[in-house]
């Protein structure tokens, strides 16, 4: 009875140590962007953006916000690849995808830096369509 049972918990212990750990996605406070970026993202968004979306980002009557509960009433709950492929395909108004990969990834760092979530150590990328597994949430 004794071998049966040190044998069941040995059992046990070696399927719960071989397991693969479990893994979490990225989320938006583990600081997704660096500084730097949301710095350059400020720029961008100043010479291509505030026309339509106000320097502030809140918007007007006809462009919608990009922070506060403007921003969230339309993101919450979807990606930052929805959000990220939405911005490039569409923006600006009349010439969408004008800009480079990196110009508009450091837009997004600076949407995200507006939006209250903080900065990292390196630059928001998409590769493999990262950006895919990241759920706008509330900051």
């Amino acid at each position: 009875m004794r071998f049966r049972s040190a044998a069941t918990c040995l059992a046990v212990l070696t399927a719960v140590s071989t397991a693969p750990a479990a893994t979490t996605a990225a989320g938006l406070g583990d600081g997704l962007y660096s500084a730097e970026q949301a710095a350059r993202g400020a720029e961008a968004y100043r010479a291509t953006c505030s026309s339509c979306h106000a320097l502030d980002l809140r918007g007007n009557s006809n462009s919608p916000g990009l922070r506060g509960i403007g921003f969230l009433f339309v993101w919450e709950g979807r990606s930052l690849g929805e959000l990220y492929t939405s911005i490039r395909t569409t923006m600006p108004q009349e010439s969408p995808n004008s800009l480079t990969q990196g110009q508009y990834l450091d837009i997004l760092a600076y949407i995200l830096e507006q939006n209250g979530y903080p900065a990292g150590g390196a630059d928001l990328a998409n590769a493999s369509g990262e950006l895919d597994t990241v759920v706008i949430s509330a900051p």
